[in-house]
């Protein structure tokens, strides 16, 4: 878990979010956010870890083990990886659903 700390500020960052909002959607202090940010912060729980993780719109083994495999992703890839990033929940499961559909439609 030693980069857990880097992956959390490299994933805020991609979705353009700061230390005061992660701190307010998560529940968190501040304080505790910069702790976990620079590898001070010890214990972490699985509960808040999960937490973190689903304001990040990510999965804790992510923020654990790395990337989202972005670098091996094609151009369009990428596009559609930060558009769903940028929708609120519901509607990035719904357009999530619409591709998948898509590409069933595709296959018959």
């Amino acid at each position: 878990m030693n980069n857990l700390g880097a992956n959390i500020r490299a994933r805020r960052h991609e979705l353009g979010i700061t230390q005061e909002q992660l701190s307010n959607n998560t529940g968190l202090s501040i304080n505790y956010i910069s702790r976990l940010e620079v590898g001070t912060a010890n214990n972490v729980s699985a509960k808040t870890l999960s937490h973190i993780a689903e304001v990040l719109k990510t999965s804790m083994d992510k923020l654990m083990h790395g990337s989202t495999d972005e670098a091996e992703m094609g151009f369009y890839q990428k596009k559609l990886w930060q558009a769903l990033n940028e929708m609120d929940e519901k509607q990035a499961e719904q357009v999530s659903k619409n591709v998948l559909g898509l590409i069933n439609l595709n296959k018959k």
